[in-house]
């Protein structure tokens, strides 16, 4: 594993540049764990160990927050938000009031 300590100071640009490169050294330092933890939650290594399944549950934790699972997915949508709408029908709303101001409402 690339050691990822820093010789000099850390700033903020080192912190944003580095991002990737810690997710993954993250990702596999966390696959070592639950590699390690495995084998005590299927009872392949003997009886089932609540301490290792414990382990196990915060490693998936982690991973899950990492890849930002926990968080809903906004999926592309053509219909407009109703906040869109609204903004719309504001927009319209107001060039109606100009033109009936200037003289040239229909």
């Amino acid at each position: 594993m690339t050691d990822l300590t820093p010789t000099g100071g850390i700033y903020e640009d080192d912190v944003i540049e580095a991002q990737p490169r810690v997710r993954a050294q993250t990702i596999r330092r966390l696959e070592l764990i639950w590699e390690a933890c495995a084998p005590h939650i299927t009872g392949d290594g003997g009886k089932p160990d609540p301490r290792f399944i414990e382990a196990g549950i915060r490693c998936l934790d982690r991973e899950i927050k990492l890849y930002r699972l926990d968080q809903p997915h906004v999926a592309g949508s053509t219909a407009p938000t109703p906040s869109v709408e609204a903004q719309r029908q504001a927009a319209i709303a107001a060039v109606v009031e100009l033109e009936a101001r200037m003289g040239r409402a229909d």
